[in-house]
């Protein structure tokens, strides 16, 4: 599975996670001239930015590590501007994360407010 696959396969999984949590996806993809929003969903009167990271298979680390402080700071900018361009109704805002391990067997977790 190629890289490109796998993060289709990751950010597919982690939809249908958030779905069936009763959150709405209200963008995928959405990008900038700093980089690009995994998903950006609505819990309730919360706006979520979700940072998905995909792994093929079980490996030393847990995907979600991979966002590190470095990450979290970009997603925060992007965020912002996110914000400031499609100035949605939703004044509350959270950051999660979704790790997805490909597998067999897929696994999902979802980390709510992750960082801030």
């Amino acid at each position: 599975m190629g890289t490109a696959e796998l993060k289709l396969v990751g950010e597919r999984a982690a939809e249908r996670a958030l779905s069936r949590k009763g959150m709405r996806i209200v963008a995928r993809n959405w990008r900038c001239r700093m980089g690009e929003l995994d998903l950006v969903a609505v819990d309730g009167d919360t706006l979520v930015f979700v940072e998905v990271k995909c792994r093929a298979s079980a490996s030393l680390y847990d995907p979600a590590l991979a966002v590190d402080h470095k990450k979290r700071m970009r997603v925060r900018k992007m965020a912002q501007v996110f914000l400031a361009t499609m100035r949605p109704s939703l004044v509350n805002c959270r950051f999660d994360v979704v790790s997805v391990t490909a597998g067999p067997p897929l696994r999902i977790e979802h980390i709510a407010d992750a960082f801030e």
